[in-house]
C-alpha cells in the first residue's frame, strides 16, 4: 500500500504543480501588462515593478490552488481510469474508500496551505504592497515615473511634465518642460499658469517636511494667464517646484490589508464578516473540490480522461460564482452573517455526497 500511495501522490502532485504553474504564469503575465500600463502613465515607477509583481504571487496562489488541486486530481485519476490502472489498484485492495481517504489527506494539506496564505500571508503582503506603491520612493519620485519624449499629465490636470532624456540611473532629466496650474481655479479662462523650461532637472526631498521638490537647472520661468500679455519672465540658475503627487491606489481593496484579529473584532460589520468568511471559504472550497474530483474522475476506458473536464470546470465556475454572489449579498446585508457564505458549502457538500453515491452505484 505504501508503494501505491507514493505512486498516487506523485501523480496528483505533478498534475497539481503543472496546472497551478501554467495558470500562475498566465495570470502573472496579465498582471505584468497591468503594471507596465501603470508605468507608462506614470502611476508606478520602474524600480518597484518586480517587487509589486512578486507581491501578486501569494494572492494568485490562493485563487489557483483550489482549481489546481481540482483539475490535478481529475487529470491524474482520469488517466488511471482511462488506462485501466485504477482497476488494477482496486484489485490489489486499494478500493474507493481508501482512494477517497487518501485524497482527503492531500486536500487537507492543500487547504491548510490556502488557509495560511489567506489568513496571515496575504494581509501582510497587501500591507507591503500598499507601502511600496504609496511610499515616497514609489509614488512621490517624479522622475522614476517619467517616460522620455512624452508629455505626462497629472491625474488632476494641474501639471504637465515633459523630459527629453533620462540618465541611466533615472535620477536626472535633460531638456525639461513643466507647466503647472497655480490656483486650480474652476474658471478655465482665469487660470494662471507657470511654465518652466530648463536644461536639466532632478528631484530632492526636504529634510524637515519630507516633501518632494523637483529642482530645475539653467532655465526660464514664465508666469501668467493664457491670452493675456501681463506675464513674468524670470531666468534662474536653480529653481525648485514642490511636487503634489496624488496618492496611488493599490490593486486590492482595503479590507484585504486587515489582519484576521481585526476582522474578527469587527465581525458584526457585514463587510468585515464577509471578508473573514471569504478567506476561510477558499480553504473550505479547496477541500470540497478535492473530494468532488474523486467521483468525477471515474471515466470509462473508451471515454478518455478529458471527457469529464468540461462539466467539471462548469461545476467549479458555478461554485465560485455562488461564493461571490453570497459574499455580495452578505456585504449588502441581504443575507445574515450567521448564514453568510456557509450555505454555499452546504450545497456543495450535498452535491459531493450525491456524486459519490451515483459513482458507487455505477461501478456496482
Amino acid at each position: 500500500m505504501v508503494i501505491i500511495t507514493r505512486y498516487l501522490s506523485r501523480e496528483v502532485l505533478n498534475a497539481l504543480l503543472a496546472v497551478t504553474s501554467v495558470l500562475l504564469l498566465a495570470l502573472l503575465c496579465q498582471q505584468a501588462v497591468r503594471y507596465l500600463n501603470y508605468i507608462a502613465i506614470g502611476k508606478v515607477p520602474t524600480d518597484v515593478f518586480l517587487k509589486l509583481l512578486s507581491f501578486e504571487i501569494p494572492y494568485l496562489l490562493t485563487l489557483l490552488l483550489p482549481i489546481g488541486l481540482y483539475l490535478g486530481i481529475l487529470l491524474a485519476y482520469g488517466r488511471l481510469y482511462a488506462d485501466n490502472e485504477m482497476a488494477v489498484l482496486q484489485l490489489s485492495g486499494f478500493n474507493q474508500k481508501r482512494l477517497l481517504r487518501f485524497t482527503m489527506w492531500i486536500a487537507i494539506l492543500v487547504s491548510l496551505l490556502v488557509l495560511f496564505l489567506m489568513l496571515w500571508i496575504n494581509p501582510w503582503v497587501s500591507v507591503k504592497q500598499r507601502q511600496a506603491m504609496e511610499s515616497d520612493e514609489a509614488t512621490l519620485h517624479l522622475i522614476q515615473t517619467m517616460s522620455p519624449g512624452r508629455f505626462q499629465v497629472s491625474p488632476d490636470g494641474s501639471r504637465v511634465l515633459y523630459v527629453e532624456k533620462l540618465s541611466r540611473d533615472r535620477e536626472r532629466a535633460e531638456t525639461v518642460f513643466l507647466a503647472q496650474d497655480k490656483n486650480n481655479a474652476d474658471n478655465t479662462e482665469q487660470r494662471s499658469w507657470m511654465l518652466v523650461l530648463a536644461n536639466q532637472g532632478y528631484q530632492v526631498k526636504n529634510k524637515i517636511s519630507h516633501e518632494p521638490y523637483f529642482v530645475t537647472v539653467d532655465g526660464y520661468r514664465y508666469e501668467g494667464t493664457p491670452g493675456q500679455n501681463d506675464y513674468k519672465v524670470i531666468q534662474f540658475k536653480k529653481y525648485a517646484v514642490r511636487v503634489n503627487q496624488p496618492a496611488t491606489h493599490t490593486i486590492h481593496q482595503e479590507d484585504e490589508t486587515l489582519s484576521m484579529t481585526q476582522l474578527y473584532n469587527d465581525y458584526d460589520n457585514p463587510k468585515r464578516a464577509a471578508e473573514l468568511q471569504w478567506r476561510i471559504s477558499l480553504a473550505i472550497a479547496t477541500f470540497l473540490l478535492g473530494l468532488l474530483a474523486v467521483p468525477l474522475s471515474c471515466v470509462r476506458p473508451r471515454q478518455g480522461r478529458y471527457a469529464i473536464l468540461f462539466p467539471a470546470v462548469l461545476v467549479y465556475i458555478v461554485y465560485m460564482q455562488m461564493l461571490y454572489m453570497a459574499r455580495h449579498w452578505m456585504v449588502q446585508g441581504l443575507v445574515p452573517i450567521a448564514i453568510g457564505l456557509w450555505w454555499v458549502h452546504g450545497v456543495m457538500f450535498i452535491f459531493i455526497m450525491l456524486a459519490l453515491f451515483l459513482s458507487a452505484r455505477t461501478r456496482a
